[in-house]
């Protein structure tokens, strides 16, 4: 103990939770150490410092003293003995006397200064002398006493004067004043940052100067992506021509005072805003060339130029280098892409931007050449060429009217070739189609008259198939040579007629017949009659033909009427018909007429085949598709009418969208007029303000949308103004498990601002959460958060549910209305469950710990001393400042020896008792608000002596505990250990104790949200060796060595809360294992009052292993004193120290007297 330090010593000792309560001994119980809620003491004492300063001063002081008196004893004076000097007088440098002279000195330099020539006589006393004092803006240097020269140097801080006191040689002070000139500051040069613009120049820089007023600046280092020139006090910066990004440069600036430090300049160069030109492009024509130029402008040149999206027109191509379009169309149709442009900009550059193009290409007019056909002769070879142009290349050619002469073939490629086998006037069609896609291929046609010289006819053979049941039908003849003017049927048919008429053969099968056949026939004209030739006829089922062919049927439309009929002909009638896929959904087949009705009902392309099949079960199918455009139209939303109310003054915004048309939308307002300050966004459609002031009133407008088809929609809507007043939103916020509530911009949607207070109104449920306001700076949104006022919630973690937490604001215009946030919490069942294992833990550990140093099972040594007792029941009661203590025990032993029972000391059989109960007031929970916890314990039994060397029993053992919490939470717990005991004297005064017992408890959870019960099962084993030993006959010591196992499972249990929400938490094995020794020793003075004075001290050490606190130690010291009218007075102290380096004192003090 130091000096200043103060002794306190009281009934409580340090602060601890039950859970830090290890340590406590049976022992401490009954010496009344209360240490279940104790506070450190001895803390608020500390040396007063001040008195240690002073001292030191006083000492200092007094060598100075010393050291004079010694220096004036040698003889040591600083001046000759016996002579008279005239004193120095006030000076006023720089003078004459000072090099340089100038007056003033200059601010930071230097005077050297001579005195010697000035006092009488020569000489100064030293500088350290007393009298003496030093300059407050400089220094002395150089000093002689004897010349009386010394130098002053200023330090440059500013000051315009200076002062200090030197003493002469006859020990007289003097002044001495400075004159300094004004010095000045040199500027500080700070860092700066600007933004400027692509391809800009001489932007002017604002620089962060300080200090001293600069009269001029420079550019330290340049610029790396552009220049920055400095002229007078100012700089301008031009960056490169084709730079984008961030670019940076340093500077000084300077004054009569000096030149700064260089600072950094950061620039931004912006992003360029490129576009591209013309806005549309011209049609074309398939097979036509094309050209056109796509400019870009606002990048830095040269551009690169690419199709990003769709694609060109087939036979067109882009130039990246030029943007040239050029090519010729090979595909008719309208061709939608996009053309991106990039720059060659640098830095974060290069820079795109695209644009939609259309380019139409239109169907080309295809012209045949020759006009006309020289004429043939048959059985000559003739050859004919046709060619096409306008359309694309290359061509196909088919005669799609007429016929050709017999022998003469037109080929794909347009050549009319062979070697005609009759002759007369043909006349003939040809057709060309070129190899144009998209909406192509494309045709066009030529007629012409073909004549052909006779020659005699030659008959050949041919085959023919015919369809079942059909009739009159002609057969192509295979007739060469010249033209024959005449046919007829040589040998007739089997299974049909054949019936020739002129030139011409007809062929009617039999009814019902199909399989082979055959006639032969011969050819006749003016020069003869040619040899028969056999017609070989195929009868086979008919090919139905239809109307219209297979393709596309008309489209329809979603929402309208469709009829179309396909018919079938070409076999017998009556037909029927079927489907072969899907028709579009809404539409139907009639099987027996072929017609395709009803009402579409989803747009999209389908495909599908319809078979019809005549009376003889002849079937033919064809394919066709029908189409179901997406319909053109528009929903508005919100649809036509009133749109929420705004208020003039105040921000407001709301979404006007249109589903429906195609491509990209724009809107526009169409009629009517807006408030003033209300903007349309076209893009968007979105409406947003502020309104300005003065704007209250009734509108009507009309928005009109339009797709990028040209399709339009409009809506109306009416729109109302109020007059501006203080007005607040609710606003519900959704806290996800976990979570921290983000704070709530409360300005946000709320009128008549700024806001110059707010104020809470309520917060329901009160327990659920802490609400504050604060103002928009202190948000932890981050630097972007808008300066007003914020909700901020802190959330007990257990809770869940709804948080309403209402709020005001304050205007100029008044208090607004009340509003609502709603907090929608879910409960962290995590952090619940963490929190409450740890209670769970805390208490099974703090009880652990009572019941180890509170459980009784008296041995041989204690019933022996029940043996000697003269009270029949021992009781203790020892008040704190923070609670109570109170234990007894008796037994029969104990009541028998207190009655004067001679025998008591020879009866083997005992049944004891021994309670303890602690109570406490926890009044330093966080809220200030005290609760009351206990531990009580019971321990009763019976034993047997089996000699008067051991003792054998049985003990059941019963604990309650309760523990507030800081967490306005509660545990409680009933327990219970039974199991035998036994005890052996092993040697003189030396016993052996043990026990082992078997136990249980059943406990209950009482938290702020969350509630619950649990049980544990329990067991533990107790040893000891302890001794009781005579030292003489005044002295006595009591050594004791004692182990405890201790274990207790806690099974899994389950919390609920009000809402029934359920959370299983995991139970676990708390083990203990200490282990102790220690000692008391006591010795009896017998006074001469007669009193017996027994002073007392003991010291114990130990280790707690397992789930304890490591090593404890506790000392003891006790006086305990008995008059001769048998008062006894008993007192002690307690100093315990804990592994865990917690610290306890406690004290006693207890009166009884015998009646």
């Amino acid at each position: 103990m130091t000096s200043g330090e103060q002794l306190d010593i009281g009934l409580s000792g340090r602060e601890s939770s039950p859970g830090n309560v290890s340590g406590i001994s049976q022992n401490d119980l009954i010496r009344g150490r209360p240490r279940y809620r104790m506070r450190k003491a001895g803390q608020a004492f500390k040396t007063d410092r001040r008195s240690i300063a002073a001292g030191t001063l006083a000492c200092r002081l007094l060598l100075k003293i010393a050291l004079l008196v010694t220096l004036i004893c040698a003889g040591l004076s600083l001046a000759s003995p016996g002579v008279a000097y005239a004193a120095c007088t006030v000076f006023n440098f720089p003078d004459a006397n000072t090099t340089p002279s100038t007056s003033p000195m200059a601010a930071g330099g230097s005077i050297d200064v001579n005195i010697g020539t000035q006092c009488d006589p020569v000489g100064l006393n030293p500088l350290n002398d007393p009298s003496a004092t030093a300059p407050q803006h400089g220094s002395i240097t150089n000093y002689n006493a004897a010349a009386g020269t010394f130098t002053y140097t200023n330090n440059g801080d500013g000051a315009t004067s200076d002062n200090f006191i030197l003493v002469d040689a006859s020990a007289n002070p003097f002044t001495i004043n400075i004159a300094i000139a004004a010095s000045v500051a040199p500027p500080v040069a700070g860092p700066a940052s600007a933004t400027v613009s692509h391809g800009s120049s001489s932007n002017p820089i604002t620089l962060n100067l300080s200090g001293g007023a600069a009269t001029s600046v420079a550019v330290g280092t340049q610029a790396a992506h552009g220049t920055a020139s400095a002229s007078g006090t100012s700089i301008t910066y031009t960056p490169t021509a084709s730079y984008a990004g961030p670019d940076s440069f340093t500077y000084t600036a300077t004054n009569a005072g000096g030149t700064s430090a260089p600072a950094t300049v950061t620039i931004t160069v912006s992003s360029p805003t490129i576009s591209l030109s013309p806005a549309t492009l011209p049609s074309g024509a398939t097979g036509t060339a094309y050209g056109q130029i796509v400019t870009a402008s606002g990048g830095t040149a040269p551009y690169s130029y690419a199709i990003t999206a769709g694609a060109l027109p087939p036979g067109l191509s882009l130039s990246a280098a030029t943007g040239a379009l050029a090519g010729t169309p090979t595909a008719g149709g309208t061709f939608n892409f996009t053309i991106s442009v990039t720059d060659s900009s640098t830095g974060v550059g290069p820079f795109t931007s695209s644009r939609p193009y259309s380019i139409t290409v239109a169907a080309p007019t295809i012209a045949i050449n020759p006009s006309s056909l020289p004429a043939a002769t048959t059985g000559t070879a003739y050859s004919q060429t046709i060619t096409a142009s306008g359309g694309t290349s290359p061509y196909s050619y088919t005669v799609t009217a007429g016929t050709l002469p017999s022998g003469l073939t037109l080929s794909s490629g347009g050549v009319l070739s062979g070697t005609p086998t009759v002759s007369g006037t043909f006349n003939i069609t040809i057709t060309a189609t070129d190899s144009s896609s998209g909406t192509g291929p494309f045709t066009g046609s030529r007629a012409y008259t073909l004549t052909t010289n006779i020659q005699p006819p030659v008959a050949g053979g041919v085959t023919a198939t015919i369809a079942a049941n059909s009739s009159n039908n002609p057969i192509t003849l295979n007739v060469t040579g010249g033209a024959a003017s005449s046919v007829a049927i040589a040998t007739g048919a089997v299974n049909g007629t054949a019936i020739a008429s002129g030139t011409s053969i007809t062929y009617t099968p039999t009814s019902g017949y199909s399989g082979s056949d055959s006639f032969t026939y011969t050819a006749t004209n003016g020069s003869g009659t040619s040899a028969p030739a056999t017609v070989t006829i195929t009868v086979s089922p008919p090919t139905l033909a239809f109307s219209p062919p297979s393709g596309a049927l008309p489209n329809g439309a979603v929402g309208t009427a469709y009829s179309q009929t396909v018919t079938a002909s070409g076999g017998t009638s009556p037909y029927s018909y079927g489907i072969t896929g899907s028709l579009p959904a809404g539409l139907t087949l009639n099987p027996s007429t072929g017609a395709i009705t009803g009402t579409p009902t989803t747009p999209g392309n389908y495909g599908f085949s319809i078979t019809a099949t005549d009376a003889n079960s002849a079937a033919t199918s064809a394919a066709y598709t029908i189409a179901i455009p997406v319909p053109t139209s528009f929903v508005f939303s919100p649809a036509d009418g009133a749109l929420p109310e705004a208020m003039a003054g105040e921000a407001y915004s709301q979404q006007i969208s249109a589903t429906g048309g195609v491509g990209t939308k724009i809107y526009s307002l169409a009629s009517g007029s807006l408030p003033n300050g209300l903007v349309l966004n076209i893009s968007t459609g979105q409406l947003t303000g502020p309104l300005a002031t003065g704007t209250e009133g009734d509108y009507s407008f009309t928005i009109e949308v339009r797709d990028g088809n040209g399709a339009t929609g409009t809506a109306s809507y009416t729109l109302k103004v109020k007059t501006r007043t203080v007005t607040v939103q609710d606003m519900v916020v959704d806290v996800p498990a976990g979570s921290t509530p983000p704070d709530v911009y409360l300005n946000r949607g709320a009128t008549g601002g700024p806001f110059t207070a707010a104020a809470l109104a309520f917060v329901e449920p009160a327990n659920a959460a802490t609400a504050t306001i604060i103002r928009g700076q202190l948000a932890q949104a981050g630097p972007a958060t808008p300066a007003g006022w914020y909700l901020h919630l802190t959330l007990n973690p257990a809770y869940s549910g709804q948080v309403r937490v209402g709020y005001r604001l304050v205007s100029a215009l008044g208090t607004s209305n009340t509003a609502t946030v709603t907090y929608n919490v879910s409960y962290d069942a995590g952090k619940v469950a963490e929190d409450i294992d740890k209670l769970v833990h805390d208490f099974v550990q703090s009880r652990q710990n009572m019941i180890a140093n509170t459980i009784k099972v008296p041995g041989l040594l204690q019933r022996r001393q029940m043996q000697e007792a003269t009270d029949p029941i021992t009781a203790r009661m020892m008040p704190s400042e923070e609670g109570m203590t109170f234990g007894f025990a008796t037994s029969l032993s104990q009541i028998r020896a207190a009655g004067g029972d001679a025998d008591a000391a020879s009866a083997p059989f005992n049944v004891w008792i021994d309670g303890a109960f602690l109570a406490h007031d926890d009044r330093n929970r966080d809220d200030g608000a005290g609760k009351w916890g206990g531990f009580a314990m019971i321990n009763m039994g019976a034993d047997y002596l089996l000699s008067d060397k051991a003792l054998i029993g049985l003990s059941f053992h019963y604990d309650r505990m309760t523990d507030p919490t800081d967490q306005d939470a509660e545990l409680t717990g009933n327990g219970w250990l039974a199991g035998p005991y036994a005890s052996l004297e092993i040697g003189r005064g030396v016993f052996w104790n043990g026990s082992l017992r078997y136990g249980g408890s059943s406990n209950a959870i009482d938290t702020e949200f969350w509630d619950g019960d649990f049980e544990t099962t329990r067991w533990m084993a107790d040893t000891s060796i302890e001794g009781l030993w005579n030292l003489d006959d005044e002295t006595t010591i009591a050594p004791k060595l004692r182990a405890i196992y201790f274990s207790e499972k806690v099974d899994d249990y389950t919390v609920k809360n009000s809402s029934g929400d359920a959370i299983i938490i995991d139970g676990f094995n708390d083990d203990q294992f200490r282990v102790s020794l220690g000692a008391e020793i006591a010795r009896s003075f017998l006074l001469e009052s007669g009193a017996k004075l027994t002073p007392k001290l003991g010291l114990t050490g130990g280790f707690s292993g397992l789930d304890g606190s490591g090593a404890f130690a506790s000392l003891t010291a006790g006086l305990t004193m008995q008059t001769v009218n048998f008062w006894m007075l008993d007192t002690s102290l307690l100093f315990d120290v804990e592994g865990d380096g917690e610290q306890s004192v406690g004290a006693r003090v207890a009166a009884s007297r015998k009646f």
